[in-house]
């Protein structure tokens, strides 16, 4: 017979899982006390303390760390550069049509040929012989659906993702330094 210690961890691997459980709880506990003081002092003394905290946290990241949040701001500033391009096709349609007085519509349909030119999808939208429903909603979204719509909700969505990531990633490890010491942290 296998014993089950053997084939899990056993109480070492219990013990793990209830720190990690601890530490979550922490976490959390730590989240709702930085809601409850925003929300009791205000948002100019919150933003004073949270000055305090980033100098607290900066002394204390790695370089690692540094390269990390580069790397994330530049995703960041990627992502906000596909947002602005939405409006930058935006106003040069405006500026072709204050010219001409003729509006040029530009689909998602335009970017669908480019993309899949030759391929069997294209091959499908082209002439449909199975999934006619999906067919008549994918042309509808692609004929109907801008160009410079697509790209401010979409910038806007991922600009929102990583800037989420970035403010966790934050957190995190503000919470390690304050909460497992530095010896914890760089785990």
């Amino acid at each position: 017979m296998v014993h089950t210690e053997k084939l899990h961890g056993g109480p070492k691997r219990v013990g793990e899982i209830l720190g990690y459980l601890e530490a979550a709880k922490l976490f959390a506990a730590d989240i709702l006390d930085a809601l409850r003081f925003l929300t009791e002092k205000g948002l100019k003394t919150a933003w004073q303390t949270s000055r305090q905290e980033l100098k607290f946290l900066f002394k204390r990241l790695t370089v690692l760390d540094y390269i990390f949040g580069n790397l994330s701001l530049l995703a960041l500033l990627s992502c906000f550069a596909v947002f602005l391009s939405g409006f930058g096709l935006l106003g040069y349609q405006t500026v072709l049509w204050l010219q001409d007085g003729v509006w040029n519509g530009m689909p998602m349909m335009r970017v669908f040929e480019f993309l899949f030119e030759g391929t069997a999808l294209a091959a499908w939208m082209l002439n449909p012989e199975s999934w006619l429903g999906l067919h008549q909603l994918m042309e509808w979204l692609l004929l109907n659906t801008p160009i410079s719509l697509a790209l401010m909700v979409n910038g806007l969505m991922m600009s929102a993702a990583v800037a989420g990531g970035i403010a966790l990633a934050v957190l995190v490890r503000r919470f390690q330094f304050k909460h497992l010491g530095p010896d914890k942290a760089a785990e």
